[in-house]
């Protein structure tokens, strides 16, 4: 393989840093793979959550934006990364660069420059992780490649970085690369994605193999050709497919959205889960039993099944006024949406048409700025309130005393490709 520079895109460098050795990136079977740290170091970390031979995933749901770095050490307590056990971090990606590298590989506390806000990095190398590596996989040659394969066996944890999901769906699923990673989720490696990443962890995902989809657009003809849903109705031009691209438990019968407040996202997010549900021709899964997860931007949310079942909590980088649109308030919030009835209009050229039968929950960070505003670096923080992924009706709806809330369920219906009817029930 030879030797090759990826060039800086996206998120910029960190200031150089004597600890921080930038090793060149190696190219092979159109795939680039760099590193920082030591990844020949020895690595005896085991995923915090399997017990005996059983295993859950633990799972990364980020909404796009800047990161949001307590998600990140989340991942890594979550894999057993200590400084005794050490650990590999891997990101993967269609496009794009290393930048993630500096990002994930560095000390607490310190201040991330690629933004004016000053916002942490993740402090990796503090909590034990031994290398972070990035892998560009932009083919599906590259996706069968046996280097690309070896690093996926032996990572710690696995997160996908944003991009375009087309190129996911086209370019991984199907491959050995996807089989790799449904053997790391099946042996508890903790996984997680943001933007396009994200969208790509339920069981279903939406694909945009015809490009993106407003919620104007959904809502007036649910069925139009950018509703490419997969596994529901989507094949590509180089392969069909015929199931999903993972299957973690803890997301069966679920589809996830991302950017939510900033590119006002429920309408569509309630279009993927009536065509899911058998209350719309074609769809496969009994309808009150779909799940739609929508995530706000610089927010995350940290998806775990304990004994008791499957939560999600809610990861949040600290407010700020670009993150707040109406009538998605407050800022940093997910979204947990069912339709509850059968929809009475859902067909081909129509508007969905469903009379107060779609539920939303909303899990909130506290609502206003902070005070005394906290000086750089500015950090994220995880949220008291949490949602029960296991038992829809089994919510505590209240708020917490760091300000953060669980509020719903929200009560909606939608008509001639509007949504109607947001009092709460």
């Amino acid at each position: 393989m030879t030797p090759n520079l990826i060039k800086k895109a996206g998120r910029a460098w960190l200031a150089a840093i004597p600890f921080l050795a930038i090793q060149p990136a190696l190219a092979g079977s159109s795939y680039t793979y760099s590193y920082l740290g030591t990844p020949s170091a020895p690595v005896s970390a085991k995923p915090a959550s399997c017990w005996g031979s059983a295993c859950t995933p633990s799972v990364v749901l980020m909404g796009g934006g800047y990161d949001v770095a307590e998600a990140f050490r989340w991942m890594i307590a979550q894999a057993g990364i200590t400084r005794a056990t050490g650990g590999r971090f891997v990101i993967i990606r269609a496009t794009g660069t290393d930048a993630y590298n500096p990002y994930v590989y560095s000390r607490l506390g310190q201040v991330d420059t690629t933004t004016p806000r000053l916002y942490e990095t993740v402090g990796g190398i503090d909590l034990g992780v031994t290398s972070v590596e990035t892998l560009v996989i932009p083919s599906r040659k590259a996706a069968e490649d046996p280097f690309v394969l070896g690093v996926i066996a032996k990572a710690s944890a696995i997160f996908i970085a944003g991009g375009d999901q087309a190129d996911y769906y086209n370019f991984w699923q199907g491959t050995a690369l996807d089989t790799a990673l449904q053997r790391a989720v099946e042996a508890g490696v903790p996984v997680g994605g943001t933007s396009a990443g994200n969208a790509m962890l339920g069981q279903y995902a939406f694909a945009a193999l015809n490009g993106s989809v407003t919620s104007d657009q959904a809502l007036a003809d649910p069925f139009n050709k950018y509703m490419t849903i997969d596994p529901l109705n989507t094949s590509s031009r180089k392969f069909v497919q015929t199931g999903s691209f993972l299957a973690i438990p803890t997301l069966a019968r679920t589809i996830t959205d991302d950017h939510f407040n900033t590119r006002d996202r429920l309408g569509r997010l309630l279009g993927f889960v009536a065509r899911i549900g058998n209350g719309c021709p074609g769809g496969v899964e009994a309808f009150g039993a779909v799940l739609g997860v929508g995530i706000d931007e610089e927010t995350a949310l940290l998806v775990s099944g304990p004994r008791g079942g499957a939560k999600a909590q809610l990861v949040a980088n600290p407010y700020n006024t670009e993150n707040t649109t109406a009538p998605y308030t407050p800022q940093n919030s997910a979204y947990f949406a069912k339709i509850v009835r059968a929809p009475s209009q859902c067909a081909a050229k129509l508007p969905l048409n469903d009379a107060a039968g779609i539920q939303v929950y909303r899990l909130s960070a506290q609502p206003t700025q902070p005070s005394p505003y906290p000086s750089a670096p500015l950090y994220s923080f995880k949220v008291q309130a949490a949602f029960n992924l296991s038992d829809w009706a089994q919510q505590t709806v209240q708020t917490f005393g760091d300000g953060s809330s669980l509020n719903g369920p929200y009560v909606y219906g939608t008509a001639n490709g509007t949504i109607v009817g947001t009092q709460i029930r």
